[in-house]
């Protein structure tokens, strides 16, 4: 049984300021020390209780979440530190020459690659740091990072969830530029560039030879279908995902048998979820279901039929949201398109 997150640690960081801030000191934990960075400023997920929990339920790995508003029921593995977003972008502002475009939140995505310069302070002493999505339930994270992830200097390449190793030299990747991929392209668009995933930091690891470990071992249901499906395998088969005692896990049915495997994070990729009830917050097993949660009283072949499907008003919000990541990837596409036009436009001489 996961018990219920209990007082965590909160430094308070005056606006502007440029002293050091309070951090926690590096546990001891079988393996190399992790500690993910989470700038989260706004609104929370409905579920954001369940989140925190699912990091209690990690005490072998450390958060540090930059914050402007209180985090209840913060496990003792989660640092929380009061910033408002302006100090954060003033801070990172000092590391490059070029104006930042962050007029919001999102953008932050962005500079996620620059944490290890940029938070140096407030990343000392930890083997690995990273970052991670609130949008998400964590599962038992070591579990599904074996001794060959930690060999090489970079693992994982998603947003949701992506790991550096803590050396001078991976504090400075982010400044590395190819044809197509430039930091001062991204930091002055306040569009989002995808600058922490594939279209960004990859290319350039790529380019650099940097040891990168990736595997599929992530949850992500994907975004066009509203029940819950994992993008990876593909296939139609019923599937239904759970978070038990620490796990997240997908059951599935083959020749109507079920099936179960486990994952490192399930990430709801922005899914309205309604709030989880008192019942939920206090279960130690529940269903991640399409719009929701449920309290897990059985595990069978009708249960995992049972994950629901849309209705009325409910597919309205569906196809919303399929059109909203259509038009994000069109902007990336052309963004993309604009930064190679002007990688490759002739220079006119005399």
């Amino acid at each position: 049984m996961v018990p219920p997150p209990g007082a965590g640690k909160t430094a308070a960081l005056p606006g502007g300021s440029r002293e050091r801030p309070a951090v926690a000191t590096v546990r001891r934990v079988a393996g190399p020390s992790i500690r993910l960075v989470v700038p989260y400023f706004g609104a929370r997920p409905s579920y954001f209780p369940l989140v925190v929990r699912s990091m209690a339920a990690n005490p072998d790995v450390e958060w540090l979440m930059l914050t402007d508003a209180p985090v209840p029921g913060a496990s003792a593995n989660l640092t929380v530190q009061r910033w408002e977003l302006a100090d954060l972008v003033a801070r990172f502002q000092r590391h490059v020459d070029v104006p930042l475009a962050v007029e919001g939140p999102y953008k932050l995505c962005d500079l996620r690659p620059a944490f290890g310069e940029v938070l140096a302070d407030e990343l000392a002493g930890c083997d690995f740091w990273g970052h991670c999505d609130l949008d998400v339930v964590f599962g038992r994270i070591r579990d599904h990072l074996p001794p060959e992830a930690f060999s090489a200097d970079k693992v994982l390449v998603q947003g949701n969830f992506a790991l550096y190793r803590n050396t001078p030299a991976a504090a400075g990747w982010w400044r590395h530029e190819i044809d197509g991929v430039s930091h001062r392209d991204v930091l002055t668009d306040p569009a989002a560039r995808h600058f922490d995933e594939w279209a960004g930091i990859y290319l350039l690891l790529r380019d650099l030879g940097v040891p990168i470990w990736q595997e599929q071992t992530i949850f992500d249901l994907s975004f066009a279908r509203y029940r819950t499906r994992a993008e990876h395998p593909p296939g139609r088969d019923p599937r239904r995902y759970a978070w038990e005692d620490g796990e997240v896990c997908e059951y599935r049915l083959e020749h109507g048998q079920v099936v179960r495997r486990t994952a490192l994070l399930v990430h709801l990729q922005k899914r309205v979820m309604r709030a989880p009830s008192a019942e939920v917050l206090a279960a130690d097993r529940y269903w991640i279901d399409a719009n929701g949660f449920a309290v897990q009283r059985g595990v069978s072949p009708w249960a995992v039929r049972a994950a629901r499907v849309p209705r009325g008003p409910e597919l309205v919000g569906l196809y919303v949201r399929r059109v909203q990541r259509a038009v994000r990837r069109r902007a990336m596409r052309r963004a993309r398109e604009r930064a190679r036009g002007r990688a490759t436009a002739p220079t006119l001489e005399g």
